[in-house]
């Protein structure tokens, strides 16, 4: 959940002077401040709006003492967009601060773009939270309906787009996701914008293009080790997928020698050998198979170093799930994994190996 900033008024007064507004702005503020009438603020606050064209205050008042009460966010949003593009510049009938315990030039706001930025953050706030408890909820359209709002109330949060797009996303709807990433990275290009798009590119495998995007997600996560990590770990996979085994390897020694004490490093690096192995095997054991079958044309030397680069990278997986275990203070599969890449060894060391040492000679070939 995001915090919510509160906003004070300041109780002293400005000394920049009293500007002369009309009977019906007057009418409105004194409708809603005295009368306690919002009905009655909001026809007079419409009325001054048509009287005071220039006059910023009018919508501000409007979305701040007549639309966020009543939380009716999409009209507050308009008059909060309206003052800004009024006159953003335009002095505040009373500053506000955001602390009143730390009264500083950045805490102390005099302007109307300065309470309207307030102001969005505010509610932003509070309708994402309310957003985030629908997910939870598992009432995921009214969650689409809120974060839409969202999207209106502030479209500078990176955050509604991740959101979105892990909506559209879980739905299969890929188009309409990357819609979303390229509309946040267009106005506030963040890490997480950029990491969310290399997933969808990774899902969709377009390999060169998510790497491209954790590669510049990386640039922009700064010192920030836990971040830099994770798209690490991620990237690692992709390298996987682009055969560009080296480079995952490379990496998965660099995380290491960094982070020897991470149980989820180790098993993720074992994932990673396990996928090397399973995927070099896959293409041995139908090489094996076809062999058997008659075909001759099998290149049996390649296919004996490939059964022997996958045991190795099974005995490697293995010892990574092994050490993950051992650091590990819950059991997250570990074991078993590691139990498996056993099983894989031993089959390769006592029937491949065997039968394509047997086959070599027979056949008159050399092996390494």
């Amino acid at each position: 959940m995001f915090k919510l900033n509160k906003i004070y008024f300041v109780i002293f007064i400005l000394l920049i002077g009293c500007s002369t507004t009309s009977m019906e702005f007057r009418s409105a503020k004194s409708a809603t401040r005295a009368e306690k009438n919002l009905q009655r603020g909001e026809e007079w606050g419409i009325k001054a709006l048509k009287v005071e064209p220039n006059n910023a205050l009018i919508p501000y008042f409007l979305a701040t003492e007549i639309y966020k009460p009543q939380e009716r966010w999409d009209e507050m949003a308009d008059m909060l967009n309206e003052a800004e593009n009024r006159n953003s510049e335009q002095q505040l009938e009373k500053p506000i601060i955001l602390d009143p315990d730390n009264i500083t030039k950045e805490t102390l706001l005099l302007t109307v773009g300065q309470g309207v930025q307030a102001y969005r953050e505010e509610a932003w706030t509070m309708i994402f939270n309310q957003a985030i408890e629908l997910i939870t909820l598992s009432e995921k359209d009214l969650a689409l309906t809120k974060l839409e709002l969202c999207l209106k109330m502030d479209s500078s949060r990176p955050e509604t787009y991740n959101a979105l797009v892990g909506y559209y996303a879980e739905k299969g709807d890929l188009e309409t996701a990357r819609g979303y990433v390229q509309t946040g990275l267009e106005i506030n290009p963040t890490a997480e914008l950029y990491e969310i798009n290399a997933k969808l590119l990774q899902n969709q495998k377009l390999l060169e293009e998510a790497e491209a995007m954790y590669l510049k997600a990386m640039t922009l996560v700064g010192d920030d080790n836990k971040k830099l990590l994770g798209l690490k770990k991620q990237l690692i996979f992709v390298y996987i997928d682009m055969n560009k085994n080296q480079k995952a390897i490379d990496i998965s020694n660099e995380l290491l020698d960094i982070y020897y004490d991470d149980p989820d490093l180790y098993f993720n690096v074992g994932v990673l050998y396990q996928r090397l192995a399973t995927k070099i095997y896959d293409g041995a054991a139908a090489s094996y198979l076809v062999f058997n079958n008659g075909d001759t044309s099998i290149n049996i030397t390649s296919m004996y170093n490939q059964f022997v680069e996958c045991m190795s990278y099974a005995q490697q997986s293995k010892e990574k799930f092994l050490e993950a275990n051992d650091l590990e203070t819950e059991d997250t599969g570990s074991r078993e994994a590691a139990a498996e890449m056993r099983k894989l060894v031993k089959q390769i060391k006592e029937i491949y190996i065997p039968s394509i040492q047997e086959i070599a000679k027979n056949e008159g070939v050399k092996l390494n």
